[in-house]
Formats: structure tokens, C-alpha cells, sequence
């Protein structure tokens, strides 16, 4: 084995999962704070999708093509990442719309009770 093919055929993508894993973990920890703030704020969430359904992708192709082992550990370690960022991020979702929905119709009575005094005392 030439020292170009010990290159090519392991040192390059052994660099690929590497640089794969961090870019799939990128999102993490601003993640973890939008969960620690309780809101998404400015955090964009419509990639965490597509990156899930790339992983699988990848995986599937491995899978049909041999079980190539470096497409398989760059791409596990993402889908498992980009499920947990698609977890956390419907948890903040749901949680900004249910405390939307709490505070509306605690208006909605102030406004109605208001309206019933003002009815009272003419």
C-alpha cells in the first residue's frame, strides 16, 4: 500500500467524519441556551429537518452501497444529533404557542369582565 492510497482511502475521510461530526454539532449549544432561556429567540429551526433527513439519506445510500464505514460514522452520529435538535427545538416551539395560548385568553377575560361592568352600570 502506497503512502497515496493510505491518503486517499483513509486519512481523507477519516478528516470527512471529523469535519461532518462538527459541522452536524454546530447547532448544539445554541441550542442548549434557547433551551435554558425557555424561547427559541432568533435560533432558526428549519435546518434541523433537513439535516435529519440528510443523515438518513446518507445512511440508507451506505447501507445499499456496501456499508461504507465512513459514511456510516459521519452520518449516525448527525442523525442522532439533528433528532435531538429536532426534539428541543418542537419542545420550544410548543412552549412559546402554549404560553401564547395562556395569556390569550386571560385577556380575553379582562375584556370580557370589563365590558360586562360597563354593560352593569348603565
Amino acid at each position: 500500500m502506497s503512502w497515496m492510497d493510505i491518503a486517499m482511502n483513509v486519512v481523507c475521510p477519516t478528516l470527512g467524519v471529523f469535519l461532518s461530526n462538527c459541522l452536524f454539532a454546530a447547532p448544539v449549544l445554541d441550542l442548549k441556551r434557547a433551551l435554558k432561556a425557555g424561547t427559541l429567540g432568533d435560533l432558526n429551526p428549519s435546518p434541523f429537518p433537513m439535516q435529519t433527513g440528510n443523515c438518513l439519506g446518507w445512511i440508507v445510500y451506505a447501507y445499499y452501497t456496501g456499508c461504507d464505514p465512513f459514511l456510516l460514522a459521519s452520518n449516525i452520529p448527525g442523525l442522532i444529533v439533528s433528532l435531538w435538535l429536532n426534539s428541543g427545538a418542537a419542545k420550544l416551539q410548543y412552549l412559546e404557542g402554549a404560553t401564547q395560548r395562556m395569556q390569550q385568553p386571560s385577556a380575553d377575560v379582562a375584556a370580557h369582565s370589563t365590558s360586562n361592568n360597563n354593560n352593569n352600570n348603565n
